[in-house]
This record gives C-alpha cells, sequence and structure tokens, in this order.
C-alpha cells in the first residue's frame, strides 16, 4: 500500500485555567496499514479530576483516495470497539464512540500534567485494499467534559433569562426528561412569541443534565481555513462570501477596505483555477504580505464572521454538533453542587468584569498580537474582550487571558474549564424556541425545537456544502439559533451566563451567506 500522507492537525498555543503552559497539542509521525493509522500525540497542561471532569482530543480522520476521479476528501469511519484501538505509555486511554466518526483520547486515571509523547494505533471500520494509494489527513480538538447532573438554568435578573412557569425563580434541571409549555417562562414573557406561548420542550432536547464534551476553544481561524482547505471549489463558495477564483490575498469572510480593525485575516492565498481538481487555498496573512501563514498572521484568533450555517457545516464536517442554550448555562455555572448561586454571574463565576482593550492592534493594548502568545495588556478577575465599537477591535486568540498561576477568575474560564464564554465571539446556540424578530406567530418555533435531539455530525456535507443533518433545522433559516455570551461589539450584561438577549434578533431574513457578523463565532458538543 503506498503511504500518502496530508498530515493536519490545529495548534494552539492556548491555555487552560490553572497556568501558563499551552496546550500545544501535537500530532506527528503518520503510518499506516490497510486496517490501521498510527500517530504520536501529546500536549501539555491535562487533567482528569474526580467527579469534576477532564479534558480530551477528540481525534478525527479525513481521507482522500487518489485514483478517484474527484480526488474528494471524505471521513474515515474507526472501530467503534474500545480494544481495537491502543496508546503506549500508560498514561492515556482511548475511547471509542458508537457511530465511529473519531475518537476521544484522555487521561486514563485522576491526574494532571504534560501528555508526553505517546504512540497511538487506531483501527479503521473497514480495511483498505493494499493496493489503494490514500492521502490521511488526521485532526485534533481540544475538548472538556462537561459532567452530568443537575444544575440551575436562568437567574432571576439577566434579560429575558429562563424562568420557573412565569416567574422570576431559576429552574433546577434534574433531568433530560421533556419539559411542558411554558415551563421555563420567565414573568411576564409568557406571550413572548405575540401569542405563541414558550414552547414545549421534547425529551430528546439536550438540557444540559446529561454529559457531554465541549470544545475547549471557540473555532479559530486556523482551524477554520483547514476545513477550507478539505472542500471542493463548489462548497468553499457557500462557506465563504468571495469567490474561491478571487485574486491571491482577497479576503475570504468579508469585503472589508479595513480588515485589520475587526482581525480576521484569513485570504485566498492561491486562487480556484476553475477545474474541480484545483479549489482554493486558503490561509492566514494578519500582515497583508506576500508570505502566508507566518507566525505573527493571527492562526490562533477565535474566527468570526461565521454563520449559522457556517458553524451548522464546520461541526457536521467534524461529526461534533451545536450545542444548545441549556447546554450553555451548565457548561459555564457548572452543578448544583458547584457552590453558592450568583445571580448575574459571568462564565468565571463572579460578577467581577474587566475590559481587554484592542483597538486595531494598539501594541500598547494588545501584546504580541497575532502571536501564539497574544494577550491583553490588562489583567485582573473578569477579563474579556466586550464593549468594543465595531470600528476599533476584534477577537481575541482563544485563551488569551490565562497566565501563571491565573485562577479561574482570572483566566475566564468555566466552571469545567472551558475557555471564552463570556465575551469574545458570540456562540451560536441551539435555541429552545424562535420566533420572527417583530413576533411574527406565523412562524411556529415549537417545530424546529421538535425535530432537533442532539443529533451528531457524520462528517460529511451536502453537494452544496451545507450540513446535511436535517434534524438541526432548516438551511438558511436562522431562527432555531440564540447568540449566548456576547461578542466583543456586546455590552456587560449580554456577556452574563443567563442572558437571553439575542431571544428575538435573528429573522429569516437573516439567513444563511448574507449574515456573517463580525462579532459571531461558535464552538461545538459532542456525546457518545
Amino acid at each position: 500500500m503506498k503511504h500518502l500522507f496530508s498530515i493536519s492537525f490545529w495548534v494552539l498555543f492556548v491555555f487552560l485555567q490553572t497556568n501558563l503552559q499551552g496546550s500545544n497539542l501535537q500530532i506527528a509521525n503518520i503510518s499506516n496499514t490497510n486496517t490501521t493509522i498510527s500517530f504520536e500525540i501529546s500536549w501539555e497542561n491535562s487533567w482528569n479530576i474526580q467527579n469534576l471532569g477532564r479534558d480530551a482530543v477528540w481525534v478525527f480522520i479525513k481521507t482522500q483516495d487518489c485514483n478517484s476521479d474527484t480526488k474528494a476528501w471524505e471521513h474515515l469511519n474507526l472501530s467503534a470497539i474500545n480494544s481495537d484501538h491502543s496508546v503506549g505509555g500508560g498514561v492515556l486511554q482511548v475511547d471509542a464512540v458508537t457511530d465511529g466518526k473519531g475518537v476521544f483520547i484522555r487521561r486514563s486515571a485522576v491526574g494532571g500534567g504534560n501528555i508526553n509523547t505517546s504512540t497511538v494505533t487506531l483501527k479503521f471500520a473497514t480495511a483498505f485494499s493494499a493496493t489503494t494509494s490514500i492521502n490521511f489527513d488526521v485532526n485534533g480538538v481540544e475538548m472538556v467534559y462537561v459532567t452530568e447532573g443537575s444544575f440551575i438554568a436562568g437567574d432571576g435578573i439577566s434579560t429575558k433569562t429562563f424562568g420557573t412557569s412565569g416567574t422570576n425563580n431559576p429552574q433546577q434541571i434534574n433531568n433530560e426528561g421533556a419539559l411542558d409549555a411554558n415551563a421555563l417562562a420567565f414573568n411576564n414573557d409568557l406571550n413572548w412569541a405575540n401569542g405563541n406561548t414558550h414552547p414545549a420542550i421534547i425529551a430528546g432536547f439536550p438540557k444540559g443534565f446529561a454529559a457531554f464534551y465541549c470544545m475547549k476553544y471557540e473555532i479559530t481561524q486556523k482551524q477554520y481555513v483547514h476545513f477550507l482547505n478539505l472542500l471542493p471549489a463548489s462548497q468553499q463558495a457557500v462557506r465563504t462570501s468571495v469567490a474561491p477564483g478571487a485574486p491571491a490575498k482577497t479576503y475570504a469572510l468579508h469585503t472589508l477596505s479595513f480588515p485589520w480593525v475587526r482581525r480576521n485575516y484569513i485570504q485566498i492565498k492561491t486562487p480556484a483555477t476553475g477545474n474541480p481538481l484545483s479549489p482554493a487555498v486558503y490561509g492566514m496573512n494578519r500582515d497583508n504580505d506576500n508570505e502566508f501563514d507566518e507566525t505573527n498572521d493571527g492562526a490562533n484568533i477565535a474566527c468570526n464572521y461565521l454563520s449559522w450555517n457556517d458553524l451548522l457545516a464546520y461541526l457536521d464536517w467534524s461529526a461534533l454538533r451545536p450545542m444548545t442554550e441549556l447546554e450553555f448555562e451548565k457548561a459555564c455555572r457548572g452543578p448544583v453542587s458547584a457552590g453558592p448561586f450568583i445571580a448575574g454571574m459571568y462564565a468565571w463565576g463572579s460578577q467581577n468584569l474587566i475590559r481587554a482593550w484592542n483597538h486595531s492592534d494598539d501594541p500598547s493594548r494588545i501584546l504580541n498580537p497575532g502571536m501564539p502568545n497574544e494577550m491583553s495588556a490588562t489583567s485582573g478577575n473578569g477579563l474579556a474582550v466586550y464593549d468594543r465599537n465595531e470600528n476599533e477591535s476584534g477577537p481575541y486568540r482563544v485563551g488569551f487571558a490565562a497566565g501563571t498561576g491565573t485562577s479561574r477568575e482570572q483566566a475566564g474560564a468555566t466552571y469545567y474549564g472551558i475557555m471564552e464564554m463570556s465575551g469574545n465571539v458570540a456562540e451560536q446556540c441551539f435555541s429552545i424556541g424562535r420566533t420572527h424578530n417583530d413576533g411574527n406567530p406565523s412562524y411556529a418555533p415549537t417545530e424546529l425545537v421538535a425535530q432537533f435531539s442532539g443529533v451528531l455530525g457524520d462528517g460529511t456535507l451536502d453537494a452544496n456544502g451545507d450540513g446535511n443533518q436535517n434534524t438541526w433545522g432548516a438551511p438558511l433559516d436562522y431562527r432555531q439559533s440564540i447568540l449566548r455570551g456576547g461578542g466583543y461589539i456586546n455590552g456587560a450584561g449580554e456577556l452574563r451566563v443567563s442572558s437571553r438577549y439575542y431571544l428575538h434578533a435573528r429573522s429569516v431574513t437573516d439567513a444563511g451567506n448574507n449574515n456573517r457578523q463580525h462579532y459571531i463565532g461558535g464552538r461545538g458538543v459532542r456525546q457518545y
């Protein structure tokens, strides 16, 4: 079998909540047989805390058949049996998943520290022919495990917060069972949809009680570039704002003449030729010179300008799924046992909030701009990127606030160690119910809720380049989504864990490719 490898890994020099060491995920030295693939993996600052969660790496693989007519990249299914996979060194274990779309690699026992280089061997679900020429693309996404358990939804004071049957009282979620209409309605919000009641929630809708993995960081510009680079030109055209055949150095996700302001640096590196076998190649180019993907080109800055359909496509391709707004609150606040309930809290567990300034990469306000160690010149409890004029700012590097010895509050981490859930770019979540922004009662918000039951992405897009999971809601329709956690232009109130400020803000006219907003990004989740 010919060994042709396209080795791809997402290196995030980002930080956990407890110390400065970057996670520095490394995947290297790939080899294969016709039944298995092996590689070395290492990362820093891993943890497994009994009953409190752990980190992990979600590994999935794309393949390209060199003898095919299209040379398309396809998702590789792996064995769903744990014992078919192995990892050396005695520290890690490989957790297979039931759909075979990838594996989780994590610490096997309680502990913490760096993961030294370990050799992983994964078994394919189906063996390749011994004469097949295949390119392999191995991807790793850092995740955090959110444990099963009861939690509080709503806080009694935030905008359009969850309540209990029309009262100001927050509601404790104790299981994944169905919720009656108006069960989460707040105060006088019973007629929130101009005559439609607050929708009932089916048992299958993920409510945050059950355990799940959440991406540790927002999708970065490097991650989105890699996604684009494995798509054909026809799909690239749908997942960007300009034609893939546009000239080199054309910005891909916006048409601004002053792109440095909003800090999205994804450009066309090599234009598509019109030949189906020659799609565009994208890269980062913060300094707008003729060298792409340099150390200071902003690879680890959160990717803004992601539409709802961009996010769904990326998550489907990665075999993840969108997070629900109830899961968002659980991932931020933690379980009921986390400690005293704090109304109006931010993701780091307090009401403290400090602005991380950023004025067009002003070096007096943002240190090492575009670099793997980019950080704010400001520090303190509750440091977040928020309340900035849209023409003066943009998102920071993911994990920017953590440093040597920083606490959860100083690092801006959630109870479980998830970063930037308040501020930076707004999180797009699946809403429990949606309505047109003018309260148009012709739209039934219960219909989309009833469809969504936590179905995972299958690693494949439809022919147009959209996610192909029908139960995720209709393509080009934002109304099933809600923004949570606030972005860099939002005020303090929108950053609160329980704020649903954008409940009615996204309408059918905001659909699809024309609604790439500079303050919106996203991340995904996955259950087994």
